[in-house]
Formats: C-alpha cells, sequence, structure tokens
C-alpha cells in the first residue's frame, strides 16, 4: 500500500464502523492506480510502435526486431496483469452487493425493531 493511500484511510473519520469510507477509499485508490497503470502501458506502447516504424524504415536488423517483439510480449504480459486487477475489481463488485443486502438486512431488522 503505498503512504499516500495510507494518508487517505488516516483523515477518515472514526465514526464509521462499517468502513464504507475506507471501502470507498481503497476503490478509488485502485480505479487511479489502474488507470496510471493503463496511461504507461499506452506510452510505452506508443514508444515501441514509433520504433519499430523507424527501424522498419531504416532496413534494421533482425536482432533489433526481435528485442522489439521482445518488448512488446512484455507489454501483453502487463495487459494480463491489467485483466488481472478488472477482475478484482469484479470481485469488489461482488463484496459491495453483499455487503449492501446486509446492510438493507440490517436497516429492515432495526426499523422492524423500533
Amino acid at each position: 500500500m503505498s503512504s499516500e493511500l495510507e494518508r487517505l484511510n488516516s483523515e477518515l473519520p472514526a465514526d464509521d464502523p462499517l468502513n464504507i469510507d475506507k471501502l470507498s477509499v481503497d476503490y478509488e485508490y485502485l480505479i487511479y492506480k489502474i488507470k496510471d497503470y493503463v496511461q504507461s502501458i499506452e506510452l510505452e506502447t506508443t514508444q515501441i510502435c514509433r520504433k519499430q516504424k523507424e527501424l522498419i524504415e531504416n532496413d534494421i536488423i533482425v536482432e533489433i526486431i526481435d528485442k522489439n517483439i521482445r518488448e512488446l510480449k512484455n507489454i501483453l504480459q502487463k495487459c494480463d496483469e491489467l485483466e488481472n486487477h478488472f477482475d478484482m475489481l469484479d470481485q469488489i463488485s461482488i463484496i459491495t452487493d453483499a455487503f449492501k443486502e446486509r446492510l438493507d438486512n440490517v436497516v429492515k431488522e432495526y426499523k422492524s425493531s423500533k
């Protein structure tokens, strides 16, 4: 966890026993990190594509093209990692849906106890 996330979490109100505010901050931080990760992949991809175009235009040797292919495979691996982040978001959605259902039940029980 980064120090920025820890700082944000430390600023949350203490009167949140269900940690909804913390969940919200953690979710926003995850979205921020994913966006940042996508931007870095985009930048690397653009640089590699430009480099590849220059190499092809200048009849550069096969070794350099192979190096670029390795770099592109590395980017594909990062895309796989990004897909894992999206899977984590799906899991968060499932957790929050279950949490919402539990909260609804608590509210119903509270109302019926009045």
